[in-house]
């Protein structure tokens, strides 16, 4: 990745450290849940849903964190991701909480985070 400095740089590989931490533990959360139903028939699992939604949360402004470092040119620079994406359920969640589909949460989990993992972990490696 093209960074203004290397303190950006030294920040980048922070960001890209807690990134993958989160990445780590939303996955280890999640791995036991079969159905949204899980998210949102118990208490236990509406108490998983809050804590990966806030999960989320974090994931997204670490993602805005590494796209303002980049200059805001991180969808450029590693395409093969959908940064705004990321960039876009964070707000969501941010603004729109009452509104989350349990579903939605559980599908971004199984099928788009294994993907945002191997290209931070490759990267840590976008450095």
């Amino acid at each position: 990745m093209r960074f203004r400095s290397e303190r950006e740089k030294r920040l980048a590989s922070s960001v890209i450290a807690q990134m993958i931490s989160l990445i780590e533990s939303l996955l280890q959360r999640m791995e036991p849940i079969q159905s949204d139903a899980e998210l949102s028939e118990t208490e236990a699992g509406s108490l998983l849903l809050d804590a990966v939604c806030m999960q989320y949360l974090a994931l997204g402004e670490a993602v805005k964190q590494l796209d303002k470092l980049t200059g805001f040119t991180l969808q450029e620079q590693v395409p093969d991701q959908d940064w705004k994406g990321i960039m876009g359920f964070r707000d969501v969640l941010a603004h729109q909480y009452f509104n989350i589909d349990p579903r939605q949460v559980l599908w971004i989990t199984r099928e788009a985070l294994a993907g945002v993992a191997a290209t931070a972990e490759t990267d840590q490696g976008f450095l």
